[in-house]
C-alpha cells in the first residue's frame, strides 16, 4: 500500500479530484501528465459497455478530446478512480502572454525541451527547444547548442530566456548566465579611478611694438621681467636690478634704473645740467665800487 500511494503521489487516497501538471506525452487512449510534485500519472477514458467484442469502447467524446491536447503544454484534469485512473475531462491552460523573456531555474532536460520553474509563480514549465534546419529527411531538428551550454550549469544556477507560445511553449534564444550583482550594504562602492589633468600653457597674444611683433603671455602678471627667473611678486619687481634684495623697501634710496618709456618728473629737471639755467635779475647795486675810505670821514672836522 505504501509503494502504491509512493506511486501515485497525491491521487492517493482520494476518489475523484482535479490536478494540474504539464502533459509530457500521449496516446490514441491515454495521456501522461507530470504533476508539480514531480509524479507522473497515466489517465484513461471511462469504458463503456461490455467487452470490445460485445461493443464496449471508450468514451468517445473523451477520444476526441485528446486529439486536441499538445504536449508540453500545462493541462487540468478532472478525473476519477475506478481500477484506473479515469479520464474525465482536460483543457489546457495556456501561458498569460504569447512570449517574452522567462527567468527561472531548471529542473530538467531532454534533448528536446527543458523543465524550468518560474521564481515568482512557483509552478514547472516545459519549453521546447528550437527547431533549426527543414524537415527531419533533410537534416532538421532541435538545436543542440543549447543544450550545450545548459550543462554547463547547475540546477540551482538561474537561467534567461527569451520564448514564445505557437501551440506550446518554446525557447528562442538563449541568453549569458544570469549572476546576482547586488552588493552588501557592508561592502560598500568602489570609487572609480581618479583622472590625470594635462595641464596646458595659455595661449601668447602676440602685439607690435616699432613694428615688431611681440609675443606676450596672456596673464598680465606674467609679463613682469618675465626675461628673468623672479618671483610672481609684483612688488619684488618695482625697480628692481638683477642682484638687487626683493624687499620693496630696501628699494627707497636706490637710484632708479631708466626705462624707454619712464617719464621725467618737471620737478626733477630744475638744476639739471641737462636743461638750462634760468637767468635771473641783478641787484644794480651790487656792481657799484666800494668807497675807499668811510663816509664818516669826509665829513669836515671842526
Amino acid at each position: 500500500m505504501f509503494c502504491i500511494c509512493l506511486f501515485l503521489g497525491p491521487v492517493c487516497g482520494a476518489n475523484s479530484g482535479v490536478m494540474e501538471g504539464i502533459l509530457s506525452s500521449k496516446g490514441d487512449t491515454w495521456i501522461e501528465v507530470l504533476d508539480d510534485g514531480n509524479y507522473l500519472h497515466r489517465f484513461i477514458p471511462e469504458w463503456i459497455g461490455q467487452g470490445p467484442a460485445n461493443g464496449g469502447s471508450f468514451e468517445p467524446k473523451t477520444i476526441l478530446l485528446l486529439n486536441d491536447l499538445v504536449v508540453g503544454n500545462r493541462i487540468s484534469v478532472r478525473w476519477s478512480m475506478d481500477q484506473h485512473l479515469r479520464l474525465e475531462d482536460a483543457q489546457i491552460l495556456p501561458p498569460k502572454t504569447q512570449g517574452g523573456i522567462f527567468i527561472g531555474y531548471i529542473l530538467k532536460t531532454s534533448n528536446r525541451w527543458i523543465d524550468v520553474q518560474n521564481i515568482d509563480e512557483g509552478k514547472p514549465w516545459r519549453f521546447y527547444l528550437p527547431w533549426v534546419g527543414g524537415y527531419p529527411s533533410e537534416g532538421g531538428g532541435y538545436d543542440s547548442q543549447v543544450l550545450r551550454d545548459l550543462k554547463n550549469r547547475n540546477p540551482t544556477d538561474p537561467i534567461r530566456f527569451s520564448w514564445k507560445y505557437s501551440g506550446r511553449p518554446t525557447l528562442v534564444s538563449l541568453y549569458e548566465e544570469v549572476r546576482d550583482s547586488i552588493t552588501p550594504f557592508w561592502v560598500g562602492k568602489k570609487l572609480p579611478h581618479p583622472k590625470t589633468i594635462r595641464v596646458q600653457v595659455k595661449p601668447t597674444k602676440s602685439k607690435e611694438v616699432d613694428g615688431v611683433k611681440v609675443s606676450t603671455p596672456a596673464n598680465p602678471f606674467d609679463q613682469l621681467n618675465q626675461a628673468t627667473s623672479k618671483p610672481a611678486n609684483p612688488f619684488d619687481q618695482l625697480n628692481q636690478p638683477t642682484t638687487q634684495p626683493a624687499n620693496p623697501f630696501d628699494q627707497l634710496n636706490a637710484e632708479p634704473v631708466p626705462t624707454v618709456d619712464q617719464k621725467v618728473s618737471p620737478f626733477d629737471q630744475l638744476n639739471s645740467p641737462a636743461v638750462p639755467a634760468v637767468d635771473k635779475p641783478t641787484n644794480p647795486f651790487d656792481n657799484l665800487p666800494l668807497p675807499q675810505t668811510s663816509p664818516f670821514d669826509l665829513i669836515e672836522q671842526k
